[in-house]
């Protein structure tokens, strides 16, 4: 159903996120607490050399979550309104994307490499990457329903 106000067409993309916050907290401090146990015991041992790379591991783990973390907002949202405009925004870390297109005029970008693809939605000298979320097959889906709202062939 069509509703006033909404425009017609909307992709949203967004990372699927089986941990949350508080379970990234708690797995890191399961594994951590683990292998820092076992790493003093082997210590206890004589094999103190060990500590070193068990600190090592952990920090390893935690820079890991971190990153993580710093997507966990990421999101793209394309929008073709019912006035004619295109319209992208999307964040990828702390880095935020805004993008408005006449849709007579925007095209969409295909670029195949051997299985891989990357796209794009190219406009006044502009390419803005489109689907970095998506698997390539999902990717292609996406430009072959782009391609009849925009009504431009791709490259």
């Amino acid at each position: 159903m069509d509703t006033a106000g909404s425009p017609p067409f909307v992709h949203f993309s967004a990372p699927n996120r089986s941990l949350g916050p508080k379970g990234r907290r708690g797995c890191l401090a399961a594994i951590g607490g683990t292998t820092l146990v076992v790493a003093f015991g082997a210590s206890l041992l004589g094999a103190w050399p060990v500590m070193p790379f068990a600190g090592l591991e952990v920090a390893l783990l935690w820079f890991a979550f971190r990153t993580l973390q710093r997507h966990d907002a990421d999101f793209e949202r394309l929008e073709i309104g019912a006035t004619g405009e295109v319209r992208l925004e999307a964040r990828d870390a702390s880095r935020e994307t805004s993008f408005v297109a006449q849709r007579g005029w925007a095209r969409v970008v295909l670029r195949e490499r051997g299985h891989r693809c990357t796209l794009g939605l190219a406009y006044a000298g502009r390419t803005v990457p489109l689907g970095r979320m998506l698997s390539d097959d999902g990717r292609r889906e996406l430009a072959a329903t782009l391609r009849p709202w925009l009504k431009v062939a791709a490259d």
